[in-house]
């Protein structure tokens, strides 16, 4: 296509339903648009924006067999996304007329007790057949669920209690991990006041200082239309998004209120739609599953009807920018630790590679030099070979450790592409930013005192898990235009080809 003049196409919401239903696979379940797999965790947006448009599931009985579940289940992966997924499995039972959720341990009609269990580490377990919850996130998705499943709470004042005292004074409220959290106003966030704002409404329970909540919500309301986490927080991240702004329609609704300017956040939803008909997070974004289904719900609240709220445009086609082929080809070896012998080299360089990225241990790095003997031999043969390879450590640092926005502790946050030849300032620069993450430094300060020095040396930097959507979208949004944050994430890891089939929100 390079060279071609662009094309002008019409598109409105019929477009979005070709979008859509070309994410279906020849299984009759959905995918990402550009991959062959399918689950739960694209069925189910999938197939709510089709019930919204109003156009029928095509194979729905094989859409349904083939896409109820999601990948940890059909893996029995012990650690994933099990409540989201959950959740979206006892809905897309309800879009398809089904009954229950068939999930073992739980029953439709039957009371949960629910329980408090701060989360001590990255691993999210099977463990709402229980009752337990963790956070605010986990909590919706268990009483959510209960709504739809027609299950009571048996004790709906722990749950209002969890909820009221993660309340800030201005009426937003806080994704506090540790129940003695104390809530403040710079930490609240609008996916916690949603979250908290569903939660007690399916519980009949009235949202305290409600006037303060609703203004709270409208301040989040950007003068393009679009809804950011915060009304006023410095953090790059904070930025106008379609999920932020779904989010802020659904709980306005539940509070029996809407936008201040609802046109123009119909307006601004409106210019997230693209020349293939789909939807993207923010203006000039790729199209996606997840953000076309959010477009669309929240087009249906603002309008009363998708068809009247997607307008009909006229789109150029960009031209596709082209990579000659065979120019680049990037790899990383393993994950762990790959045992970096002249094999590995030879097979690197026989498959086309050009770069390898040696995933070792932080023990391993001579902070002398900056590089591990590994990887110093490794180079020194591909060198003598002749190879047009380079070979750089990509260290896995165990020992560093930060606190997230939530509060969260976390440790594994910080693996870290280490460029070749560093000079003694550069050394020095990655010495001292690799000593601060030791320090279990606050998310604003470890972005700016470990992150950004090392981005600095323009190299990559990501976390191997983040935790949370909420806290993903932060930490990878704040990375965002050259910005201190993570600038990369981890393609493939826990035995599945492609990370996203762990955590889906990663395709963003």
């Amino acid at each position: 296509m390079h060279g071609t003049t662009a094309q002008t196409v019409q598109v409105d919401a019929d477009a979005a339903a070709r979008y859509v239903l070309s994410c279906q696979k020849s299984n009759g379940a959905f995918g990402p648009y550009d991959m062959d797999y399918t689950d739960l965790a694209w069925t189910y947006p999938a197939v709510y924006a089709l019930k919204l448009l109003d156009v029928p599931v095509p194979n729905a009985d094989s859409c349904f067999k083939n896409g109820r579940q999601a990948w940890i289940e059909k893996a029995s992966w012990k650690n994933g996304p099990w409540y989201w997924s959950f959740s979206q499995k006892v809905d897309l039972y309800r879009l398809f007329g089904q009954p229950g959720a068939d999930e073992e341990g739980v029953a439709a009609g039957v009371p949960w007790k629910l329980h408090y269990k701060p989360r001590t580490s990255y691993r999210e377990l099977r463990k709402y057949p229980e009752g337990e919850f963790f956070d605010l996130t986990s909590l919706w998705h268990l009483v959510g669920s209960a709504q739809t499943l027609r299950s009571p709470i048996a004790n709906p004042e722990v749950v209002k209690a969890f909820i009221l005292q993660r309340q800030a004074p201005g009426g937003g409220f806080v994704e506090g991990l540790d129940s003695l959290f104390t809530p403040a106003n710079e930490n609240a966030h609008l996916m916690a006041t949603c979250e908290a704002v569903m939660t007690l409404t399916a519980l009949g329970i009235p949202v305290p200082n409600k006037t303060n909540v609703i203004a709270w919500l409208h301040a989040c309301q950007t003068s393009a239309g679009g809804f950011r986490w915060h009304p006023s927080a410095l953090a790059h991240s904070n930025q106008p998004d379609v999920w932020y702004t779904w989010a802020a329609i659904r709980a306005l609704e539940a509070l029996g209120s809407k936008p201040v300017n609802p046109a123009t956040c119909l307006d601004w939803l409106n210019t997230l739609q693209n020349p293939d008909g789909g939807f993207g997070d923010r203006p000039g974004w790729a199209s996606r599953l997840y953000s076309t289904y959010y477009v669309l719900h929240s087009a249906q609240i603002l309008a009363g009807s998708v068809r009247r709220g997607i307008t009909h445009k006229q789109l150029k086609e960009g031209t596709p920018a082209v990579i000659p082929e065979g120019k680049y080809r990037i790899f990383q070896a393993e994950h762990k630790s790959p045992p970096g012998d002249s094999h590995m080299v030879d097979t690197a360089a026989a498959m086309g590679f050009n770069l390898l990225a040696v995933k070792i241990t932080e023990k391993q790095i001579d902070t002398v030099e900056g590089v591990s003997q590994m990887v110093k031999e490794a180079r020194a043969y591909a060198k003598r070979k002749g190879y047009p390879l380079e070979i750089v450590d990509f260290p896995e640092n165990y020992s560093h450790r930060l606190q997230w926005p939530s509060g969260q502790p976390a440790d594994h946050v910080s693996n870290m592409l280490i460029p070749p030849g560093l000079s003694d300032r550069e050394l020095s620069e990655y010495k001292a930013a690799y000593a601060m993450g030791k320090k279990g430094l606050p998310w604003k300060d470890f972005k700016e005192q470990v992150i950004k020095p090392m981005l600095n040396l323009n190299t990559l930097f990501y976390p191997e898990l983040d935790y949370s959507m909420t806290n993903a979208y932060q930490v990878y949004d704040d990375g965002l235009d050259g910005q201190a944050g993570y600038n990369a994430i981890p393609g493939a890891h826990f035995g599945n080809s492609d990370w996203m089939r762990h955590f889906p929100y990663k395709e963003r």
